[in-house]
């Protein structure tokens, strides 16, 4: 996800993103309606950088991996001020990818 570019996703009818994943093959993922609602209204934000990555870094860059994590400690640490049962769980980036792929599966 931190490699997207503006480009890679498609909003409006059949709205979707295009990844390569594994072994070299695109995919393609259906958003959802609330998803493609908050894509749209992020793609009105000034961008930084040259403006092609889609979740730029602070310098308009790619997003690192520990860019990523540093992000949702601090969003989890948020988080947990109204749900306090977050304090004491393992949030990882792994256990939300997971947790999306198996929401994809049951719809």
């Amino acid at each position: 996800m931190t490699g997207l570019t503006r480009k890679d996703i498609t909003l409006g009818t059949g709205a979707h993103v295009r990844v390569i994943g594994k072994g070299r093959k695109e995919r393609c993922t259906p958003l959802a309606k609330p998803t493609v609602a908050v894509l749209k209204t992020w793609l009105h934000e000034r961008q930084r950088g040259d403006g092609q990555v889609l979740f730029p870094n602070a310098r308009g860059g790619r997003l690192s991996a520990d860019g990523v994590h540093y992000l949702l400690l601090r969003h989890c640490t948020v988080a947990a001020t109204v749900c306090p049962s977050l304090k004491h769980k393992r949030v990882t980036v792994h256990v939300l990818r997971h947790t999306l792929a198996l929401g994809l599966v049951n719809k």
